[in-house]
């Protein structure tokens, strides 16, 4: 292949990488301020976003500007061989989406497969042969600062619209679930009295439409969706269990499903379950990390477990632990 046709091929891979991050990041920027963001560590959290969105950007318009082009093109394939590796781990444990472009969710395999690795493997084809990694040459002032100057602009202006945005944890349209803020390391033995009146019901009965069933006794209760894998082993554990307590009344078990609902045929509940069966409403939003285990004695949240599927001993030693 002739060298003028390597380096067009090599403008267009550049152009298109960078393109690809640029909409990453502007996916990321729309997600951030309408609606918040829910997450298991500090690489999916709000924070991490703060970090990743202006490297992203900054990447992507580098890449797009052709200014130093070998150190560019450098940055960008070992950026993709990191994406790699990160979007394997969440392919692998079972995300639902790579987190990529924000609110569009894609599934890992997909984003690996149609866009991390071919980008990657161009990347490395189609090289900037014949350039030196660091200047010089030197580009030219006007199209050095033409570049520079509006993207640090851009940045500047963009991260304190970003960080003094931040929706709201809780609106009339969408509500984040944090377990802590109800539970609290209270035990069933804190009963709502008069000597204690920080006990209060669980604020969640109010939007489950079998509230009226959870609300005496000790209840285990389930809050999942249909598309998360270990909702799906939650299920079958807890309904294994309440068969197996057939004859005791002392625990009941319950699922609540998030919304958006399944059908019937899509359930992951099985349809001769003894547990109870109910549904959030559908009113809100919710994000919920999924799935939410959380003991109920008389109506109080006890102690909850997100994305975690406790025995029933670590229940039970929870439910009637000594008040401390």
């Amino acid at each position: 292949m002739k060298l003028s046709s390597v380096k067009t091929a090599n403008q267009i891979v550049m152009v298109v990488t960078g393109s690809v991050l640029i909409a990453a990041a502007g996916l990321k920027v729309h997600h951030l301020l309408t609606e918040p963001i829910i997450s298991e560590g500090f690489w999916e959290s709000w924070e991490f976003f703060l970090i990743q969105i202006p490297l992203e950007l900054g990447l992507g318009i580098w890449l797009v500007s052709g200014l130093f082009r070998k150190a560019a093109w450098a940055v960008a394939t070992i950026s993709f061989g990191l994406f790699i590796a990160v979007t394997l781990q969440k392919g692998l444990i079972g995300a639902e989406s790579c987190g990529c472009f924000g609110r569009v969710h894609v599934n890992p395999w997909i984003t690996l497969s149609a866009v991390d690795i071919p980008l990657f493997v161009m990347l490395l084809i189609f090289r900037p042969k014949g350039q030196k990694l660091f200047p010089p040459p030197w580009p030219s002032a006007k199209h050095f600062f033409g570049v520079a100057v509006p993207t640090f602009i851009l940045i500047a202006v963009s991260m304190p619209v970003l960080i003094l945005n931040k929706p709201p944890d809780k609106t009339d349209k969408y509500e984040v679930v944090k377990a802590e803020e109800w539970t609290g390391g209270r035990t069933a033995n804190e009963k709502q009295t008069a000597q204690n009146p920080a006990a209060e019901e669980w604020p969640m009965l109010k939007y489950i439409d079998i509230a009226e069933s959870l609300r005496s006794n000790i209840v285990v209760v389930t809050l999942y969706n249909t598309e998360c894998d270990n909702c799906h082993n939650a299920i079958l554990t807890y309904d294994r269990m309440s068969r197996d307590m057939a004859n005791d009344n002392s625990i009941r078990f319950a699922f609540v499903e998030i919304p958006p609902y399944s059908s019937q045929r899509d359930s992951i509940v099985p349809v001769d379950t003894p547990c109870l069966t109910g549904k959030l409403d559908s009113s809100k939003e919710w994000y919920i990390k999924t799935p939410l285990i959380v003991a109920l004695h008389d109506g109080l949240a006890v102690k909850a477990w997100d994305t975690k599927t406790p025995e029933l001993d670590e229940i039970l030693e929870a439910v009637f632990a000594e008040n401390k």
